[in-house]
């Protein structure tokens, strides 16, 4: 069985969303899954002693901003840089992502919509109720999802998930692995492409 894309990310993170669409396109040609596996982002930073983009400096977090322009500009995605709800706890969110995915429900979709929530169209990814908005235009049972999300497999399947980035080397987000194979940010999805031809 060809391996597909482990996606190790949080869905507050701008580079997730700046790549997410082209790393579902590359999937789809590569014919392969994508394993969505949204993390606590913050337990991800400390434990590879890295500083979290908010707590950057002017200088580094301006560049940040240029840069995530340029990138939205090639993929042709819109893009408020500078987003109202950010940062923002995403773990509500995740743990949506989540239960989604174990009730095998329409999780790239709603990946793509929570993402772009922060970054397009300025809604607060830790309100339940953009939660609840977000499942509905997914067209998913909200009430039921929002209330698996509560529960434990859930948060363990979320743990399980940052253990596993921590484990693997991951220094942010977006994190992808292909086998044993992995590689860190949206720019590197051409490498990302180049392992999955590898691996089939």
């Amino acid at each position: 069985m060809k391996p597909g894309i482990e996606h190790f990310f949080t869905p507050v993170s701008g580079y997730a969303y700046l790549g997410h669409d082209t790393m579902l396109k590359i999937a789809r040609a590569a014919g392969v899954k994508v394993r969505q596996r949204p993390v606590d982002i913050g337990k991800v930073f400390e434990a590879c002693g890295v500083t979290p983009p908010a707590k950057q400096s002017e200088a580094r977090r301006a560049w940040r901003m240029r840069d995530m322009r340029l990138w939205a500009e090639r993929r042709g995605l819109p893009l408020q840089d500078r987003p109202r709800f950010w940062p923002v706890d995403g773990s509500r969110a995740a743990l949506t992502i989540v239960a989604l995915a174990i009730m095998n429900g329409s999780v790239d979709r709603f990946v793509s919509a929570a993402l772009a929530a922060v970054w397009a169209r300025d809604l607060d990814l830790a309100e339940p109720r953009t939660i609840a908005v977000l499942l509905d235009e997914c067209g998913a049972d909200v009430a039921g999802v929002m209330a698996y999300a509560g529960s434990g497999e859930a948060k363990a399947a979320y743990e399980a998930n940052t253990s596993d980035a921590i484990a693997a080397g991951a220094i942010g987000s977006p994190f992808y692995r292909v086998g044993e194979e992995t590689f860190f940010g949206q720019d590197r999805l051409d490498f990302v492409q180049s392992a999955l031809t590898r691996a089939a």
